[in-house]
């Protein structure tokens, strides 16, 4: 575990002040079993899913059509919209994309590195297997400067790029990577205004502390070729959820603002982190009692509610033998 610890804080090794500051009291372990997937909104269902095949190396394990109304979306008052999805795998983690109807014209994704909201998933890989060389010739737009990966020094290089709909992703090459397999997926990352208000909304959601709190990242040309950002100021905390990690930031150069409404679920970008549980009223009862809302009770076997910030999140109960379950997916210990 030290291995992918190092490989997440690496990115970050620079004039920092590391917070002491962590919740009072121990959190209450909950009953989320890790990410089972990250959901996108694209344009082009069939293209988005090549690129993700191609530049990334990721499977389709199941494609459908949504042509009624799904019911925990009705009760927590999202609109339907019919929808063409596509779930693709990597060995420890899970993207959904989703091709609403009527986005097929929707201008390409607007989110900046700064956020806010869920703004990346970043994706490694071993440095042989040139993954930013395979982005870039797939169709991947490079946002980071240079014509390479930029490399900090210590085995790993890292490069910020955008998916033909504009939707950001990270990459990170390793020279020693900590897994054996041709790809990985690291984390997924949310920008807030406010961070000690997110960290302390995910302690009690994932019933865990963060494994990492990095404060006061600045004076990094390195850093801010790879966000293509000058004068990069920011802090950040990292969560293990079992499968993958929850990465967040606080930009305070440039610094991040949030929106002044709720994004709609058909925007092109980031519209989602799922959760998988092992008991789903469970954990919503516990849940609730710690403090948390939900858009609804729990409907069959899925129940959303929206972070501080209003980054929209489901938890979800599978069947253990169910092929899309996180069962099948390898874990961070």
């Amino acid at each position: 575990m030290r291995q992918i610890i190092i490989v997440l804080s690496a990115w970050l090794a620079c004039s920092v002040t590391i917070s002491a500051q962590q919740p009072a009291s121990p959190p209450v372990p909950s009953g989320i079993k890790g990410i089972h997937h990250v959901s996108l909104s694209v344009r082009d269902l069939d293209r988005a899913a090549l690129f993700y095949k191609r530049a990334i190396g990721l499977t389709e394990v199941r494609r459908y059509q949504v042509t009624n109304k799904v019911p925990v979306e009705e009760k927590s008052g999202i609109p339907y919209v019919a929808r063409n999805v596509a779930l693709l795998r990597g060995p420890n983690g899970q993207i959904e994309l989703a091709q609403f109807d009527g986005t097929a014209d929707k201008p390409a994704c607007a989110m900046p590195v700064q956020g806010p909201g869920i703004t990346h998933v970043c994706y490694q890989a071993p440095a042989t297997s040139a993954l930013y060389a395979k982005s870039k010739a797939s169709g991947g737009d490079i946002v980071s400067r240079g014509t390479a990966p930029v490399d900090r020094g210590y085995g790993i290089q890292y490069a910020y790029a955008k998916d033909p709909d504009g939707i950001l992703f990270e990459l990170e090459q390793l020279d020693k990577p900590p897994f054996a397999d041709s790809v990985w997926m690291g984390h997924v990352a949310i920008v807030t205004p406010n961070i000690e208000r997110l960290v302390e909304f995910y302690t009690k959601l994932l019933g865990v502390k963060p494994h990492n709190r990095i404060d006061n990242i600045r004076n990094s040309p390195k850093l801010d070729d790879i966000a293509n950002i000058d004068s990069l100021k920011l802090l950040a905390a990292w969560f293990k959820t079992g499968n993958m990690v929850v990465e967040i930031w606080q930009f305070d150069n440039p610094p991040t603002h949030l929106p002044e409404r709720f994004l709609p679920y058909t925007q092109i970008g980031y519209n989602k982190i799922s959760f998988e549980v092992s008991n789903l009223n469970q954990t919503y009862q516990q849940l609730r009692l710690s403090g948390l809302t939900f858009l609804s009770p729990p409907v069959s076997t899925a129940v959303l509610l929206r972070d501080p910030d209003g980054n929209l999140l489901s938890l979800e109960e599978y069947p253990a033998t169910s092929p899309t379950s996180i069962n099948r997916l390898k874990r961070l210990e």
